[in-house]
């Protein structure tokens, strides 16, 4: 019975699709007009249907089909194993991580996934296409301006993976809305600002470069911690990561548990994120 549930949900989300990219459309073309929306659609009008679905992972609660990858190693910081549609996740400390995680998500195996940039005016389309975003299924608007409400909102419709910057536009009650919104249709949002009610929190910190030399040589890339908190993971996790120029993820390290005291002092902030 639960097989047959789960086949119909993936199926319906199929025939959605083009609808809900429609609807994103119609809604970007009149932001276009208006707040300087730079998009890159090369003429496809739909969206094709999932051939697979994305590899569960080795242990959850949540149907596999509701689950979308991540960075190696990123994944254990999470408490459903992968990135869960209908989840708004908080991203601090770097905006690499926050683009390579869209990435990750959006370049599924096997699905034709769509991502939206918003509110990030320093992130064009070249730096997506470095973080790894494929740019025929990709949008950025850089300043959805006084209509961000309406237009995070068409985004949500008809995206799989939303990345959101800095948006002093959308008040608290906008939030709520875009979270009743994207568990509605089951989309994901990768926010680079704080989000209120953020089912997990991942912050980056401890960064160093290596690549160099006593004195010469070329920086090549980073090494950032990456520190998990959320609900029902119980202690935070860290992970420490590589990050290349070409802005994947390698896992160097892993604690899985942090100290009693960090975790408390962080569960108050995720209590008033909440």
């Amino acid at each position: 019975m639960r097989e047959a549930v789960r086949q119909e949900s993936a199926r319906e989300r199929e025939r959605s699709r083009e609808a809900r990219l429609a609807a994103a459309q119609r809604a970007l073309a009149t932001a276009e007009a208006s707040t300087g929306l730079r998009q890159r659609l090369t003429g496809v009008t739909t969206l094709a249907s999932a051939a697979s679905g994305p590899v569960p992972p080795p242990s959850s609660t949540v149907p596999p089909e509701l689950l979308l990858p991540l960075p190696a190693g990123v994944e254990t910081l999470l408490p459903w194993g992968g990135l869960r549609r209908g989840s708004a996740i908080q991203v601090s400390g770097s905006r690499s991580v926050l683009l390579a995680l869209a990435a990750a998500a959006a370049n599924a195996p096997g699905l034709d996934l769509w991502c939206a940039v918003v509110a990030m005016p320093d992130v064009g389309l070249a730096a997506a296409a470095e973080a790894g975003l494929d740019l025929n299924r990709t949008v950025v608007v850089p300043k959805p301006g006084p209509d961000a409400p309406a237009v995070l909102g068409a985004l949500i419709d008809g995206f799989d993976v939303v990345v959101l910057g800095r948006c002093p536009a959308l008040t608290d009650a906008d939030r709520r809305s875009a979270g009743h919104r994207l568990r509605h249709r089951e989309a994901v949002l990768l926010s680079g600002d704080v989000w209120p009610g953020a089912h997990a929190v991942l912050e980056v910190g401890e960064r160093s470069w290596f690549g160099v030399g006593a004195g010469d040589g070329v920086l090549t890339g980073r090494e950032a911690t990456i520190t998990g908190y959320a609900r029902g993971l119980g202690q935070p996790r860290q992970v420490r990561v590589r990050m290349g120029a070409d802005g994947d993820l390698a896992p160097i390290g892993v604690d899985a548990r942090l100290s009693q005291g960090e975790g408390e002092i962080h569960e108050l902030d995720l209590a008033r994120a909440g």
